[in-house]
């Protein structure tokens, strides 16, 4: 997961940098960036693919395999690839509807390039977060979105994108204990998560109630990290100075419009989640070997490991851990194998291809305003 203090650090350099022109999305793309560094980033790129390659070839193999996987897909139903198409389709529309929210008045198209493209670079490279939101904020930037309102939009997606990761697995691992159901030995992460959330909800409202709230949770925030970070060789990042410029970028947003925020977001987690159910529904692992709460509880902390960079769209890592919590729950490594390959086919997959269709459209419709400028330039030259 990219730090929350990273990505306001982001941001507010991206407005502070705000210059007349158009903005360039190239500025914002991975070979552009200060960090982190060509080598690093190479690095982790280079582990991330080795992982993934080894649980796809060795250990995923051991969970199911991939023969009675495939003779699963030949089989489903009409009515349950219906729905898995319908499903895909939900989660590609509704996705955008995050940044809409938060930007009254922007239309749909910029509003798809700009998710979809932040999606595709996020996916990209480990890390890509903090690089997909340098190129939301310059899309939105493009498509005549004041500096303030773009920060407000970034910050507060990644506010409560943070926030629903945490809190997903936390509330299905706590429905299942309820329940008196298997947790797969994930209670902790109930409890880690149900903590997690509610110091983040309390630091956020106490950051927009005041600045010198900000400053005072800011202030305890470095105090508790700052060992921490020294032990592990790495500079401790401005709690601080974060939380300040998330008020100023976010406070006006986040007070009117918190609820539309948090549904338009929670649905944007929730839809592939919905492709998840279809496919074991298509697979026949639903309703009969695993019920709803357990199919969700083994879809959030997998999508939990999605923020964590370790290899590229969290391929193989997430997988992994997706088949596992299936199996664990009571599905068949086959079956669950095949849920997990249905999965990426209609959710991710689908999901890549209109982030790299929105690049081209961007780069397409950025360079035919660049040349209708230098026009309007020469023309008035004359």
């Amino acid at each position: 997961m990219v730090p929350l203090a990273t990505i306001v650090e982001r941001v507010t350099e991206q407005a502070q940098a705000e210059s007349s022109g158009e903005p360039d999305l190239a500025a914002s793309l991975p070979g552009n960036q200060k960090k982190p560094s060509k080598k690093r980033l190479i690095i982790t790129t280079v582990i991330g693919t080795i992982i993934m390659i080894g649980i796809f070839t060795v250990i995923f193999p051991k969970l199911g395999d991939y023969g009675q996987a495939l003779e699963q897909l030949k089989d489903l139903p009409v009515g349950w690839v219906i729905a898995l198409v319908l499903a895909g389709a939900l989660n590609i529309f509704a996705y955008p509807f995050t940044v809409l929210v938060s930007v009254p008045g922007l239309k749909y198209w910029p509003g798809f390039i700009e998710r979809q493209v932040g999606f595709l670079i996020s996916c990209a490279i480990p890390g890509g977060g903090v690089f997909a939101v340098g190129a939301q904020y310059r899309i939105l930037s493009f498509y005549k979105v004041s500096p303030a309102r773009s920060a407000a939009a970034v910050t507060a997606d990644a506010v409560w994108v943070y926030l629903l990761t945490l809190a997903m697995p936390a509330l299905s691992i706590g429905l299942l204990m309820i329940e008196g159901r298997n947790t797969a030995g994930y209670g902790f992460i109930a409890v880690l998560g149900s903590i997690a959330v509610i110091i983040s909800v309390i630091v956020i409202v106490l950051t927009l109630r005041s600045e010198n709230g900000a400053r005072k949770v800011g202030h305890f925030g470095y105090r508790m990290l700052n060992p921490i970070m020294k032990k592990l060789k790495k500079p401790t990042p401005d709690v601080e100075g974060a939380l300040i410029d998330f008020r100023v970028h976010a406070h006006d947003l986040v007070t009117t419009r918190w609820k539309a925020i948090t549904v338009a977001n929670a649905v944007a987690q929730l839809t592939p989640y919905v492709v998840l159910v279809c496919a074991l529904g298509g697979l026949g692992a639903w309703p009969g070997q695993l019920t709803l709460i357990e199919i969700f509880a083994a879809y959030s902390v997998a999508l939990l490991l999605v923020s964590i960079p370790i290899s590229p769209g969290g391929l193989g890592t997430v997988d992994l851990a997706l088949v596992a919590l299936l199996t664990a729950y009571g599905a068949d490594g086959p079956t669950a194998v095949a849920a997990d390959v249905l999965w990426r086919v209609v959710w991710f997959l689908p999901q890549i291809l209109a982030g790299v269709a929105s690049m081209v459209a961007y780069f397409f419709v950025q360079r035919r305003a660049d040349k209708r400028a230098a026009l309007a330039g020469v023309a008035n030259d004359q």
